[in-house]
């Protein structure tokens, strides 16, 4: 047999993968996505591909909550259909496997040839794992040190000998920074579905408009962004909000703003960024920033916080508006020179269409398949 065919059949052998996932997320996350998104994908290849859920646990300190989203999460998991079934945001492939456990244990694991862990608590099991299992692989989608009480145990996970994949250059470059050696490192960037996000057909005027993606979670910024929108109200009383989000409405939005409560994809891309003219995130790190990207797709102007992960496909000037984390005062400077500019938001959006067109799933698919092999 020739090298070449050693290769060819090497590549095309049927993978037994192991995704790990710290809940059953009933609402959108991104990061959750992407794991959907591969396993769908190398399923479709072919590959044989189960998702492990952990129970989610809320903890006896609120009884009632703790008790009825145990019984929620097993009756999600023993109803026909499954897991797949109840992940009401996401299409899941039939022939993916996804199961719950109680407790995340590596000897929990089914076997296999490969186990990836994502969020920093799923990653501890890799070390553990036993041959029969598979190689071990962590998916870095962010630096996951929100709301940790002792971030140093984050960068313990980070630090440890286990392949890594970063979902962006600048992840790649905070785990070198960390002491992880360069080789252990890959970098697969994230694609978009461009049957979801796409500009309205036709894309008449959006008016003054701004989308934004609103939580309750410090990360994302959003008392800065509201700041800011307040002042761009006051030199365009007829600004309209696009607001939206995965959560009940934040009560940090005032009245006059729009909230959706999006639970999809399809709502986000329909509701709020078809409808804006521009996007503003103010977002204080991302490993990646979907939303960046998905507004970009769907023909929206974009400014964005130097927030870490859009840096990866934001150019100042050329494609989007780029601002300091924190600072209001130049969001609303950004947000108002593209509102009264017609032609700089339309060599914005020209140039937004063109590196969303760029992120593509099969290709990421293709990429995140290599990093599995040995």
């Amino acid at each position: 047999m020739s090298a070449i065919t050693v290769v060819a059949a090497w590549n095309t052998a049927v993978m037994r993968i192991t995704f790990i996932l710290p809940v059953f997320s009933r609402l959108p996350s991104g990061g959750f996505r992407v794991v959907y998104e591969y396993a769908n994908r190398l399923t479709a290849r072919g590959h044989r591909v189960t998702v492990v859920h952990e129970q989610w646990y809320e903890g006896w300190h609120r009884p009632l909550k703790h008790l009825r989203e145990i019984a929620r999460d097993r009756w999600h998991d023993r109803r026909p259909g499954g897991l797949a079934d109840w992940l009401r945001w996401m299409p899941i492939d039939p022939a993916v496997r996804m199961t719950m456990v109680t407790k995340l244990d590596a000897r929990e694991l089914p076997e296999g040839d490969v186990v990836v862990a994502t969020y920093w608590t799923t990653a501890r099991l890799l070390p553990l794992l036993a041959p029969e299992q598979g190689r071990p692989l962590h998916l870095v989608q962010g630096y996951e040190v929100w709301g940790v009480d002792d971030p140093t145990e984050v960068d313990a996970v980070l630090r440890s000998d286990v392949p890594k994949v970063a979902v962006s250059g600048y992840l790649a470059c905070l785990l070198e920074d960390l002491g992880v050696p360069r080789g252990r490192v890959s970098v697969v960037r994230n694609g978009l579905d461009h049957s979801v996000y796409r500009p309205p057909t036709p894309d008449g005027p959006r008016g003054t408009s701004v989308s934004v993606l609103a939580g309750s979670g410090p990360q994302k910024g959003t008392a800065t962004v509201v700041a800011a929108l307040e002042r761009v109200r006051e030199q365009l009383p007829d600004l309209r909000v696009n607001a939206f989000g995965a959560e009940k409405r934040p009560s940090v939005l005032p009245g006059w703003m729009g909230y959706s409560r999006a639970r999809n994809g399809r709502e986000q891309a329909s509701r709020a960024y078809r409808a804006s003219a521009v996007h503003l995130c103010g977002s204080v790190q991302e490993g990646w920033g979907f939303p960046v990207a998905e507004a970009m797709a769907c023909g929206t102007a974009v400014v964005t916080t130097r927030n870490g992960g859009v840096e990866d496909f934001c150019a100042d000037g050329r494609n989007s508006l780029l601002v300091d984390v924190g600072d209001a005062d130049g969001m609303a400077g950004a947000v108002l020179r593209l509102l009264r500019d017609g032609e700089s938001r339309r060599r914005l959006v020209e140039s937004g269409l063109r590196t969303a067109a760029s992120m593509d799933w099969e290709e990421s698919a293709d990429s995140f398949l290599a990093a599995l092999r040995p």
